[in-house]
């Protein structure tokens, strides 16, 4: 059973945008949850740094893979105890796993136009307030920009989230472009996922 650190961890990675600013707002996310004052991503030739930029050793370096491709390397640092670098290392496996499925939905041959997107949204049973919070999210809108750009709460549009998510048979906002853009490979969790990836 996870820790309600691992879910926080999740929670944060899930929410974040996964076409805009990835990398560093992951990495962000899981230096914040570990405790880490600093840290430094690099991924091939894209190296992300916190601010203030780190100085001096790191507490623990995490190789990211996504699959069986390594990604690159997250450097934490600070006073990490010995249960924060094991929560570190969590972090990391599940940053590396949602880092690959972010590059996937970044590769240009398998994204749909704007009017294939419409057309799909149009074929499903989402109505016509949810479609409008489906694109502002494809557009790389927060949930408090949706909720400031349309007059709702921003439990409002969590719950918009939670029905579109049910009714596209998805889990996060991850899948949830991945399924609207016309992105392969990212696959549900759960026993039943297919490993070709939940299909549009």
């Amino acid at each position: 059973m996870l820790t309600q650190k691992q879910l926080e961890i999740v929670e944060r990675l899930i929410e974040v945008d996964p076409i805009r600013n990835y990398p560093q707002r992951g990495a962000e996310q899981v230096a914040n949850l570990i405790g880490a004052n600093a840290f430094r991503l690099e991924l091939d030739d894209d190296v992300h740094e916190s601010e203030p930029a780190p100085n001096g050793p790191a507490a623990i370096s995490l190789t990211l893979e996504g699959g069986n491709e390594r990604l690159g390397t997250l450097h934490l640092y600070g006073m990490l105890s010995e249960d924060d670098k094991q929560l570190a290392r969590w972090g990391g496996r599940i940053l590396g796993k949602t880092l690959r499925c972010c590059q996937r939905l970044d590769d240009n041959n398998t994204q749909r136009t704007y009017e294939d997107v419409q057309a799909m949204l149009a074929k499903t049973p989402l109505t016509p307030r949810e479609r409008d919070v489906v694109g502002r999210l494809l557009s790389g809108a927060s949930t408090r920009q949706i909720a400031e750009s349309t007059g709702l709460t921003v439990a409002t549009v969590n719950t918009y989230l939670k029905r579109i998510f049910a009714k596209l048979g998805v889990h996060s906002r991850v899948e949830l472009v991945a399924r609207v853009t016309g992105t392969r490979g990212v696959v549900p969790p759960g026993p039943k996922a297919k490993s070709e990836g939940p299909q549009p």
